[in-house]
């Protein structure tokens, strides 16, 4: 009897060392405790932008503006932001929503301020959808990168802090970004005032008078403007 309540004591115990406070909480907890690690230096770069990637994060693809990544046996998506880039350079007075399409219950959600490597302050946010009965989509954007996972329930949190750990490395060439994704140019435009009239009152009652560098003469009409009259002096 002893040995069952000590196998069930021990059951009770894994049980809740494994899942510690609502998923509220834990989605939480990881975000505070990757948010106050030490920012290692990049130790990868792309064309417009860097991150450090520790070694226990395997990448699985990788292109010019986004990386597939894998930890714990759970891929999940890393993209860079261009759309924000551009926007807060020409557009500033606008917004950038990267809300899901699908119509799917949060379940979890926190957002704040990170410091990146550099001592900038970026803002996020995290929020967890149910996606189905057994998994959930992790959604979260830091700064100029988008994060994305599917995963269960229980592995949402910890992703989620490796997500934050991953997006307070990164360094974004903005410059790089805009000459590559956009056409628009900065044009310096200065005024050039063009006096067309001169302050004084006409002698002759014309407004010809008033033209800058009126000489007196009368403006020659065009051809197209002399009208045939001739048919009513002949009659």
């Amino acid at each position: 009897m002893k040995k069952l309540l000590a196998i069930l004591l021990c059951i009770m115990i894994c049980g809740c060392s494994k899942i510690s406070g609502s998923l509220q909480s834990r989605l939480e907890q990881q975000i505070d405790a990757a948010s106050e690690k030490p920012v290692a230096a990049a130790n990868n770069r792309k064309t417009y932008f860097s991150y450090y990637l520790d070694p226990s994060i395997g990448k699985v693809s990788s292109d010019a503006t986004s990386n597939v990544f894998t930890a714990d046996g759970i891929e999940f998506a890393m993209s860079l932001d261009v759309a924000k880039i551009i926007n807060e350079k020409y557009y500033p007075e606008q917004t950038v929503s990267h809300e899901q399409a699908l119509k799917l219950d949060v379940i979890a959600e926190t957002q704040g301020i990170l410091t990146d490597r550099s001592g900038n302050d970026i803002p996020y946010e995290a929020k967890i959808y149910q996606y189905d009965e057994n998994h959930v989509l992790l959604a979260l954007s830091s700064g100029y990168v988008n994060f994305e996972a599917m995963c269960r329930e229980n592995n949402a949190p910890a992703i989620a802090g490796r997500m934050i750990e991953i997006s307070r490395s990164v360094n974004v060439s903005s410059q790089e970004v805009l000459a590559a994704y956009t056409t628009r140019e900065g044009i310096d435009y200065a005024g050039t005032p063009v006096e067309l009239f001169e302050n004084k009152a006409p002698e002759n009652g014309s407004i010809e008078e008033l033209l800058v560098g009126y000489d007196g003469r009368q403006t020659e009409p065009d051809d197209e403007d002399v009208i045939d009259d001739r048919s009513e002096n002949d009659e």
